[in-house]
């Protein structure tokens, strides 16, 4: 027996199951705490989360978020998980995106790949506003101001699919920074357009943490309601190699 009467390996168990719970608890947590998980969660529903896994009492308030709000979302999130509608959306997005590689490179941009497929070449304007919405990956967007200048754009159509598609701000940003390498007089026009009727939501250009992206992105992103660390002289290096 143990000085409190507690047989010594009743005591073991005892600790080896505290180990494991808080290990259960932490990874928890740790989802709770990731990014994507903001975007299906407010600030206080996460808090009002981690509040229940730790066994602390709810205020009325917090009892209301976690029936009316909380629960619901989770249900929901289950049901998607659940029947992996992820994976299904996911299926194309290879050949998506070796299809784009092949469009850049017939647009002047050639990519470094261990693999070339050849393809459908996708007109230029949807390829921009393809990369912008579906694969805002970086090395796609950094291709954006070379192809720009590269080769002529239907302004007219551009526009068209930017409003459609709700990229504005962000081909405006990327159509700015081809301008700022060479000079486009045809171009002026919608840049103008663009940079005047900016939508109002701040939208990342690739995802990333808001509160670090904030305070971090460059000046000329946010001034296009923009987050995303792209800099001005990576493109201008960028240029360099590819003009």
């Amino acid at each position: 027996m143990g000085l409190n009467g507690t047989p010594p390996i009743l005591k073991i168990e005892r600790f080896k199951y505290i180990i494991i719970l808080n290990k259960i608890t932490m990874t928890k947590l740790q989802a709770l705490r990731h990014e994507a998980v903001r975007k299906i969660l407010g600030k206080v529903e996460i808090e009002t989360i981690i509040k229940k896994i730790e066994g602390r009492r709810l205020k009325q308030t917090e009892r209301n978020y976690l029936h009316r709000s909380i629960r619901p979302k989770l249900i929901a999130a289950g049901i998607l998980a659940q029947e992996n509608i992820l994976n299904e959306i996911n299926k194309d997005n290879r050949e998506d995106a070796s299809a784009i590689e092949y469009s850049l490179s017939h647009y002047g941009y050639e990519m470094i790949s261990l693999k070339k497929k050849k393809g459908k070449i996708i007109p230029i304007e949807e390829l921009m506003v393809m990369i912008l919405a579906k694969f805002p990956k970086a090395r796609f967007i950094e291709a954006i101001p070379i192809i720009i200048i590269k080769n002529h754009i239907d302004t007219f159509k551009l526009l068209e699919l930017t409003s459609s598609y709700g990229v504005k701000n962000k081909i405006g940003y990327l159509l700015e920074t081809a301008m700022m390498i060479k000079p486009m007089n045809y171009l002026k026009d919608l840049l103008l357009y663009l940079y005047s009727n900016k939508e109002y939501e701040v939208s990342f250009l690739v995802e990333g943490d808001y509160e670090f992206l904030s305070e971090e992105s460059p000046a000329r992103v946010r001034k296009w309601r923009l987050l995303g660390r792209f800099f001005d002289e990576d493109f201008a290096n960028n240029a360099k190699v590819y003009l």
